[in-house]
Order: C-alpha cells, then sequence, then structure tokens
C-alpha cells in the first residue's frame, strides 16, 4: 500500500512539473499565433472654405481650413484622447495634413504623407461649383454616381473625364496596404486623414446600403484581420461631440506678457524702437520686484525678444525659475526708420498722421512709417502669428507662458486682436495677463510694476 501511495505520490509529482511548461509552451504558441489586428481610424479633414462655398475641389487642388475646421479637428483630437493611435497618416493635400496634426496635437506623433490617400481628382470639373455642374449636365455635384461611377465599375467613363470610384477605391486600398506593411506583427489604431472620397471606397464594406457620404472631422473605422478589411464603424460624429464637451471644460492657456521697463533712452525723452540701452535704476527695481511677485508661477516655456532691454528683463525676472528662454525676432519693437533714436518731442512736433497713430494706443497698427521703417499692420502681424503659434502649441498644457516685448508692437497686436483694449503708457514694467483659446486672445488682467 504504501508503495503505491509512492507511486502516485511521484506519478502526481512529475505530472505537476510536466503540467506546467507545457501550459507555458500552449499560452506562448496561442499567442504568438494570435491573428493581429490593424485598425484603421478614417478621417475626413476639417470644413474649408470651398466646403463652404461648395466648390468641387478634389485632388487636384487644396483649400485651407476655416476657423471651424481647425476648431473641430482639434475638438476631434480631444474626443479621440483614449485611442493610442500606433502611427499618423494623411494625403499630401494640405487639409488632410493639417487636420491631421490638430488631432494629434501633443502626442508628439509625426504624420506621414502618402499621395496616394489624395482626395478622388474631378477632372476638368476640378476648382468648379456644384451649381455649374447642375446647369451643364442636369445633375447636381451631389450625384456622384453619375459623375464617377460605382466602387465596382471599371470601365465607367466619366463626363468631365474624372477619375472613376473603381480607381479611386484601388489606390486608396493600396494606400492602406501599403500602411499596413509598414506595421506587420503589429497591432493598434491607425489615423488616417483623407477626404469625403472615401466614402465611395468604403461602399464595398456597406452591403446593400445606399451609398453615403462622410461628415466633415467624421471617423469611420476599418479593421485589417488576417489579410481581409472589415466595417466597424461609418461617419462617426459621437467622437467630435465628445471633443466639444471636453474643450469647454478646458481652461485658456495663460500667456504673462511682459513690457520691459524705463530704460536710459526712454528716461531722456529719445524713441526706441530697434535702438537699445541698459535700464534705469527704477527700471532694475522694477525687475527685482516682478521676479518676488512671479517666484512662484510655474512657467512651462519663456521667450524674449532679441534686443537687450527685452532678454535682459527676462533674466533678471525668471531668475531662479531654471525655465530655458527661447530668443526670437518676432518680439523685437518696431523699427523705426529714420525715427530710430530721435527726440519724441520732435517727432510730435512734426504734426504728421504717423505720428499721431504711433502714440495713439488704438492707432499704432495704423502707423505708416514715413520712410524704411515697418508699418504698425506688419508688426502686429509677426507678434500674432508667434502668439499664435505659441498658444496653438501649449494650449492644453498646465502651466503659463512667459512672453518678453516691448510696447508699441503690444499696442499694434493688441489693436488687431483685442481692440476694445486700450494698453496705456507707463514708464514701469508692464505686466499683461494675456488667455488664449481656440485661436482667441483676450486680456485678463494688467499690472504696472515702478
Amino acid at each position: 500500500m504504501k508503495n503505491t501511495i509512492k507511486s502516485l505520490a511521484t506519478l502526481f509529482l512529475v505530472t505537476a512539473m510536466t503540467w506546467g511548461p507545457i501550459s507555458a509552451f500552449a499560452a506562448s504558441v496561442s499567442k504568438s499565433d494570435e491573428a493581429k489586428v490593424l485598425r484603421f481610424y478614417l478621417v475626413r479633414h476639417g470644413q474649408t472654405y470651398s466646403n463652404i462655398k461648395e466648390m468641387t475641389i478634389g485632388g487636384g487642388g487644396n483649400a485651407q481650413l476655416t476657423q471651424k475646421g481647425r476648431y473641430d479637428a482639434s475638438s476631434l483630437g480631444l474626443g479621440l484622447a483614449d485611442v493610442s493611435f500606433i502611427a499618423g497618416y494623411s494625403s499630401t493635400l494640405g487639409r488632410a495634413y493639417e487636420t491631421a496634426n490638430q488631432i494629434l496635437r501633443g502626442r508628439n506623433m509625426p504624420v506621414t504623407q502618402i499621395e496616394n490617400l489624395k482626395d478622388i481628382s474631378w477632372g476638368d470639373a476640378e476648382g468648379g461649383r456644384i451649381d455649374d455642374l447642375t446647369s451643364k449636365f442636369g445633375h447636381s455635384g451631389n450625384d456622384f454616381e453619375f459623375y464617377f461611377g460605382k466602387f465596382n465599375d471599371p470601365s465607367f467613363k466619366s463626363p468631365v473625364n474624372a477619375e472613376n470610384m473603381y480607381q479611386f477605391s484601388e489606390r486608396f486600398e493600396g494606400a492602406l496596404k501599403q500602411i499596413a506593411s509598414q506595421h506587420q506583427g503589429q497591432s493598434g489604431n491607425i489615423l488616417v486623414t483623407a477626404h469625403s472620397s472615401m466614402a465611395f471606397y468604403l461602399q464595398k464594406y456597406r452591403g446593400d446600403k445606399p451609398l453615403s457620404g462622410l461628415s466633415n472631422t467624421s471617423v469611420s473605422v476599418l479593421e485589417l484581420k488576417d489579410g481581409k478589411f472589415s466595417l466597424v464603424d461609418f461617419n462617426n460624429t459621437e467622437y467630435l461631440k465628445s471633443g466639444y464637451a471636453k474643450e469647454k471644460q478646458l481652461p485658456p492657456l495663460d500667456i504673462t506678457l511682459v513690457i520691459n521697463p524705463m530704460t536710459i533712452l526712454s528716461k531722456a525723452g529719445v524713441m526706441e524702437g530697434t535702438s537699445d540701452s541698459d535700464f534705469t535704476a527704477q527700471g532694475i527695481k522694477a525687475n527685482q520686484q516682478l521676479n518676488s511677485d512671479l517666484k512662484n508661477t510655474h512657467f512651462i516655456a519663456a521667450y524674449s525678444s532679441e534686443l537687450g532691454r527685452g532678454y535682459k528683463t527676462a533674466e533678471a525676472v525668471l531668475a531662479g525659475h531654471k525655465q530655458t528662454l527661447i530668443k526670437d525676432e518676432n518680439l523685437n519693437e518696431m523699427f523705426l526708420g529714420h525715427w530710430e533714436a530721435e527726440k519724441i518731442t520732435t517727432i510730435k512736433a512734426s504734426d504728421s498722421q504717423a505720428a499721431k497713430d504711433l502714440f495713439s494706443a488704438d492707432r499704432v497698427i495704423h502707423f505708416l512709417s514715413p520712410d524704411d521703417g515697418e508699418n504698425g499692420d506688419i508688426a502686429a502681424f509677426r507678434l500674432d502669428s508667434l502668439l499664435s503659434k505659441i498658444g496653438y502649441q501649449y494650449e492644453f498644457s498646465k502651466g503659463n507662458v512667459a512672453v518678453f516685448t516691448h510696447p508699441l508692437i503690444v499696442k499694434a497686436f493688441l489693436n488687431k486682436r483685442v481692440p476694445d483694449y486700450r494698453l496705456p503708457d507707463s514708464d514701469g514694467v508692464q505686466v499683461i495677463k494675456l488667455q488664449y483659446k481656440n485661436e482667441a486672445f483676450n486680456v485678463k488682467d494688467v499690472k504696472v510694476i515702478k
């Protein structure tokens, strides 16, 4: 009996020892043989100006996104925040590429452009209008099968010599297969931004359902498994709606716009454009005070002009913050031509319209230089461009961006973007609390430190 028990125990032990490795091997085989699945999130680009004007612009041209188009693309990015992408692709047309970059903001993911993802070509009708086609052929430009045929009809001849649906579908699927080949052995989600003509290709996976278009910034999901495509989702706008809701809950980006304090030239009543000078004792004291006031402010980025009074203000104010300072010429003061380093009283005495505009807080943008200086609208444009770029880059970040610049260019910028606000003259450090959201700027607060 003891021998029997011993034998059974030995058998159980051997079985237990061998069963573990066998199970692990079986699991590993199962895991390695598991089919890889790629999901293509196919997004139509945001609204364009040609969409508004109902133009027939396809693969032969581009149209810029409207402000709504950019806002929707950015909102869609928020709506897709919980979707982890392994790669991002777009057509080579700007409207699709910009949409992809808006969606992927903050993900540090490049967008690869592929020619065969381009919109279907309208042929002879490129650049026209839908109404023109209706008048000429008696069929609306939205009667797609009249102009493009069907996805399964390779012999269709378009009345406007457009690319037919079959040709488009073949090249579009070829592009998807090209993308898939770059991700062999991977499973995951891939963003692809393209055009409304994706609906023509996707029709082959929709069974008997009638041909339907795609809304701007809608999402369709195509799954590739075992070498076969299947449609999982079509023309979904819920991601966009979710993004709208998330966007409304986001606070605006805070930009601390700092204007340099009194310098030796400004104290002497001399006009400083790109001319430069050191701070007065009062100016140095003002910078030190602002450093103390902002010591607990979390800055995620800092920019300054290349002029000494700009970057020296930044260095003094940011001392102790350990923040890398980025110098940018677009923050430099306006160049005033032969009025550079001129006595302010002399300029005002000219009683010219240019002088009146330059010294009026609400008219700097209208300043026209009397010689080779910079006009106010040009200065406003370059500061606006840089601040908008900063806003776009950091809009979804937590923290504050510090920007150090000069009075005239700031007044010109405010005339352009916040026209109801007037920035008064001051000989101290002016600190403007600027807020940015959805491409709009707002002045939250202004204080002066002397």
